[in-house]
This record gives structure tokens, sequence and C-alpha cells, in this order.
């Protein structure tokens, strides 16, 4: 008798391959309309010469002024940047001091966690259960529309706004950064809360506390350490949106790189940039060991009586370290708040009130303000959309798409010399081949090279980076999307190779054992088994890619950015608010289309 088993073959066509076509078709159409010429450069310019004089300037960044026409008395160099490093600083922490309040609040608000148990049930066709259940929802679906649109719009299209009928000072665009930063930070805290084991807040619950009481006491302490890392990162991201304020007047580190880009003095353009790296870097260094101290349970060293709630208490481990760094980080907080020049300056002789009254009339189409009537927006929508909008947005959504896509193609080759189970001279631990004392130090070498190299990459904000690239290849389309490309390749970088970290490699593990080669391990084990929370990540970038691409418009390259600034500075603030709802429009269809296939890929 012989027992055949069926053989099993793959389904001929799955997510998984769908989005991969998706992607490679994309990308096809990406580099088809931006097309491959990368030099766009006057008549008798050199591009490599302008590159090589930028990079070779690396090697030797400046202690003192290049200008040699400043006055005797001026400031030394180091204490201008050391003075624009502060006050980067400073932006940054006075709006996440703001942010952070906001989008605890809203990101609560955007959580099913605290809700009642009986009204999570959507099933129930009662009349009674709809009432009960239609105010919560409503406080639901209202703050979840409320932060996807704050969100939406990128912190220095709030500064331009915010400017035009608040004026020119510090806390204006403090607040414009908090409140994209305030909608982010809720959308991600609310995803956390609600993916915490729900089991120790049920427990509650059963045993007769109400839903706020269950939710206060164990799931929002369930979810702080992931909260508190998360803010961590916000901080770090806050820092570079800070400096990129020096582009449009605030004096940042951002105002200096721009400066001494603009006449040539490459050496105090490396300066700056290494300051600004060297801060992010110390942050980033600084929330990882933040993270590792969070998700590491403490071991008493003492075992105490587990009746007696005093012995427990005094004998718990503390961390003085972490004490030490929230407290740092809240009196730096506050005191950016009052130390340094008053953040609420003023320079117009206007009042606020009259700017404010004027820039809400000018938001009108200028048809309605001429004839009352709402009907002759509709043609005056329409012209706007036929003139530029169209070509605007196909430009702006281009950009994002190829740029993530390069990222994420150059991700996928260096990612995995960046993971710690990979690039090691015992790969997941098991041995593999001969090993030594200087193997096990190269791979521990490539591996710090790499994510070296992920961590810079992400260190320099994208609007930098393409303000620099412009200089060297010329005013087009690739400067924009290089700059995104080589920014979340730093950060795909990170997030992907945190990925592999963490995933269960008992599969890999196997085929190690098998005689399977470091490299099969990686593209038959690790790799399947991560790819869907990788592409995960790819759909959360490019709703971001979306926003900054808007944004780099302002460097004269026809996006929505661009008309948006255009019509800023002729004070045509109804145009510029309908260039603004396009791109608002792409973020709200672009968020819909990856919830639904995010879902479809997990339950591939």
């Amino acid at each position: 008798m012989n027992d055949s088993t069926p053989e099993l073959k793959p389904p001929l066509w799955s997510w998984r391959r769908t989005t991969i076509t998706f992607f490679f078709i994309v990308f096809i159409f990406c580099l088809k309309d931006l097309g491959l010429k990368f030099n766009h450069l006057p008549d008798g310019a050199d591009p490599w010469q302008a590159a090589k004089d930028f990079f070779s300037a690396a090697l030797n960044p400046a202690f003192t002024d290049q200008n040699p026409s400043l006055p005797a008395d001026a400031k030394p160099f180091l204490e201008r940047i050391g003075e624009n490093m502060l006050a980067t600083l400073r932006y940054a922490f006075v709006a996440m001091s703001m942010a952070l309040p906001a989008g605890l609040i809203l990101g609560i608000l955007c959580s099913r966690s605290w809700w009642p148990k009986k009204l999570q049930d959507s099933t129930s066709s009662s009349f009674k259960h709809y009432l009960l259940r239609l105010p919560i929802v409503l406080v639901y679906l209202v703050s979840r529309f409320f932060t996807t649109l704050i969100r939406s719009v990128h912190e220095l299209i709030w500064v331009m706004l915010f400017l035009a009928f608040l004026g020119d000072s510090p806390l204006t665009a403090c607040i414009a950064i908090a409140l994209p930063y305030a909608g982010t930070l809720a959308k991600v805290f609310s995803e956390i809360i609600d993916e915490q084991d729900a089991r120790s807040s049920d427990h509650l619950v059963y045993s007769g506390a109400g839903s706020l009481q269950a939710f206060f006491a164990a799931r929002l302490p369930q979810s702080l350490p992931d909260l508190l890392t998360y803010t961590m990162y916000r901080l770090e991201c806050a820092i570079r949106s800070s400096a990129v304020l020096g582009f449009i007047g605030i004096e940042t580190i951002g105002l200096t790189i721009k400066q001494s880009y603009e006449n040539n003095y490459y050496n105090e353009v490396w300066t700056g940039l290494y300051s600004l790296i060297l801060v992010v870097m110390a942050f980033d260094i600084l929330g990882a060991h933040i993270r590792k101290r969070l998700h590491t349970a403490p071991h008493a060293l003492l075992n105490p009586d587990p009746n007696n709630i005093r012995a427990l208490k005094r004998h718990t481990p503390r961390w003085p370290f972490m004490r030490l760094t929230w407290t740092a980080l809240l009196f730096t907080s506050v005191a950016a708040w009052f130390i340094g020049e008053p953040l609420n300056q003023y320079h117009s002789h206007l009042s606020r009130w009259e700017r404010t009254k004027t820039f809400a009339e000018g938001l009108l189409p200028k048809p309605v303000r001429e004839s009352h009537a709402w009907s002759d927006a509709i043609p005056w929508a329409e012209n706007l959309w036929t003139t530029n909008g169209a070509e605007a947005l196909l430009s702006t959504v281009i950009m994002a798409s190829a740029a993530l896509l390069l990222a994420a193609i150059f991700g996928y080759a260096f990612v995995p010399w960046a993971s710690r189970n990979i690039a090691s001279a015992k790969p997941f631990g098991l041995p593999s081949g001969h090993t030594s004392k200087v193997l096990t130090r190269l791979w521990s070498f490539l591996g710090w090279v790499v994510r070296t190299l992920f961590l810079i990459a992400r260190s320099i904000p994208e609007f930098i980076l393409a303000f620099l690239l412009i200089g060297i290849i010329g005013p087009h389309a690739w400067p924009l999307v290089i700059a995104l490309a080589i920014h979340n390749f730093g950060i795909l970088g990170r997030l992907w190779s945190e990925t592999h970290e963490n995933q269960d490699d008992l599969v890999a593990k196997q085929q190690i054992l098998s005689g399977g080669s470091r490299n099969q391990s990686y593209l038959c084990a690790l790799l399947p088994a991560s790819f869907n929370r990788q592409i995960l990540f790819i759909f959360y970038r490019w709703e971001t890619c979306v926003r900054e691409s808007t944004i780099l418009g302002l460097l004269s390259i026809t996006s929505l950015g661009y008309y948006i600034s255009l019509e800023s500075s002729f004070l045509r603030y109804d145009s510029m608010l309908f260039y603004i709802l396009l791109g608002t429009a792409v973020i709200f269809i672009s968020d819909i289309i990856s919830v639904i296939l995010r879902a479809k890929l997990k339950n591939s």
C-alpha cells in the first residue's frame, strides 16, 4: 500500500506577490516620468568639480570664520554655532512640551481600550445599544479625523500659515512643529495602547472595576515603556525639524548652514552638519539606552517577604540613570520656555487680531469674496486644478514614491549586515564554520559601520540634504528624490534591522543546524517571516514621504510646496489653502489604502 501525500503548491497569486508587482510597476513609472538625466546645471558648470569642492571640505571643517570681511568685534564662529545649536534644541523641547500632552490626550480619545466592554461590541442590533454607543463613537471618529488632519500638513507649511497671522516669533514656529507632532503622537499612542495585552485590564473589569479604572490602572501603565521610547524618537525628529526652521529665517543651526552654503563657505557648512549629526546621534544613543532599560525586567538582589508591602517597596531595584534622565529632560523642557530670549517676540505694526482677521478673510476663494456666492468657487477650483494642481500633485506623489522605493531597494541590500543576529561570526548564536577572534571582530565592525551609516543618513534632515544637492547637480526633481531616499534609507534600515533582531528565529536556526549557510537562513527563513512587517513600514513611510516631497517644493522644484510658497508670497491665501488641501487629501487617501493593505498583509 503506497501512501501518497499530495504535493502542496503555493498559490499562483498572493497579496505578497501583488504588492511586489505593484511596487515594481510604480517604480518603473516613476523612473520614466523623472527621466535619467541627473545634471541640470547651466552650460559650463561642472557638477563633478562642485561635488569635489563640497565633499573635500568634509575633511577640513571650519573652526574660524571663512568670511574675511567680518568686523573684528564679530562673534567667533564656534560661538555662533553653539548658540544656534542651543536655539535648535530649545525650540525642539518647547515644541515637544506642547505636543506630548496634546498627543497623549488625543491618543487616549483615539483608542478603544477605555470603552466599556458592552459598548465595544459593534454587532449588536439593539436600538438601546446603538444609542449608548453613538456618543462614544462620535468622540472616537472626530478625534481620529482631527489627528489625521493636523498631521497631514507638514510643520513648515504650518509655520507659513501661522506666520501669516501670528507673526514671526519663535513661539509661532514652535507651535507649528507641535501641531503635526501632536497628531503623529496621538496616532501612534492609540495604536500602542490598543495593541497591548488586554488580559490585565479585563481581569480588573471582571473583578468589578469600571472601564476607565481598568484603563488607567492596567492598560495605560502597561503601554508606558513603548510610549516613552516613541516619545524619545519624536524628540529626535523635533531636533531635525527645528534645524530646518533656519531655512525660513528662524535662528537655528539650519540658518548657519544655509548662509554658509550660499556663500560657498563649505568648511563652515560641514561644521554645522557635524554639530547637528553629533547632537542627533547623542539623542539616538540616549533613546537606545532608555529602550533597553524599559524593556529589561529588573532583578532584585534580595527576596523579601512577598506579603510585606513595605519590604517589597524598600527592596525594589531602582535605576538612577532612568530617574536622572527623565528629571533632566523634564527640567530642560520647562527651562526652554524661560531661559534665553523671549519666545513670543512680535515685530509688526499690526495687531495679531488685525492680522488674523485679514488672513481669515483671505482664505475665502476670491470669487466668493466678490459675489458672496459659493457656487462661484467651483469654476475657481477647477481652474486651479487644471492649471497647476493636477501636475503638482502627480509630481509630489511620483517623487515620494520613487524616493521610498529607492530607499527600500538599498535598504534590502544593507539591512542584513546591520542586524546583530545575522552580521555575527555566529549567526543566530550558532557556530557556522571556522570562527576566530579576528573574524568575530570583523563581523562586529561590519555591523557597526552599517548601523552608523543608517544613523548618519537619518540624522541630516531631507530638506537640508535637498538644498545641498541642488547646488551640486542643479534645480530639478532628482536632488529631492535622492535626499528623501537617503533619509528614508536610514530610517528603514533602523526599523528593518530591529525587526530582524526581534523576529522569532527558530526556523532560521533550523536552517543553520541542517547545514544551511548564513545567506540561506536569511533568504529562506528570516526574510519571509519579516516581510509583512517590512511592508507595513514602507506604507508608514510613504505617507511621510508625501508630506516631505510637498514641502521640498519650497526649494523651487515643481510640487505642491512650490505653489503653496508662491501663493503665500503673493498673499493669495485662498489659492494657498487649495494646494494645502490637495496634499491633505492625498494623505487621507493613502492612510485609508495603507490600513486596507496592512489588514490584507496581516491575514495573508
